[in-house]
């Protein structure tokens, strides 16, 4: 009986030390990326909750302002009726001829769409940390 709680009490004390990293990286994470509604005393799924839904805010802000940057870029060298955009893909009522025609027009995007996508990449990704970076302080 004396072995089996020592087991559970070794398996908690892990679970524990655990759930403290979790706590600490939470924190961190929060701080670095300056997240509201994640204060010093808010508990770890608060923190997460508000870490996930500013995540989604951003990266929602992000493709938006990537979307109207390309654009920007497109109608910087053509004429276009960015009305008409709104509406998406101008594709054939067939489904298959549809999908070989998003699947060409995504191929002939691949190339140029990544040297735009590379231009603004600075101002949209976080840069990498340090190589120095040791592990947050709890």
């Amino acid at each position: 009986m004396a072995e089996a709680s020592v087991v559970v009490q070794v398996t908690l004390e892990a679970e524990i030390e655990e759930h403290n990293a979790l706590q600490v990286t939470a924190r961190t994470v929060c701080e670095a990326l300056v997240v509201e509604g994640a204060q010093s005393g808010s508990s770890l799924r608060s923190r997460l909750a508000a870490l996930s839904g500013q995540m989604r805010e951003r990266l929602r802000t992000t493709l938006h302002t990537g979307v109207k940057r390309a654009l920007a870029v497109v109608s910087s060298h053509y004429a276009v009726n960015l009305e008409a955009i709104n509406d998406g893909y101008i594709l054939p009522d067939d489904d298959e001829e549809a999908d070989e025609e998003v699947t060409k027009l995504m191929e002939a995007a691949e190339v140029p769409g990544a040297a735009l996508a590379s231009l603004f990449e600075e101002e949209v990704v976080p840069p990498a940390p340090a190589a120095d970076a040791g592990d947050p302080e709890p």
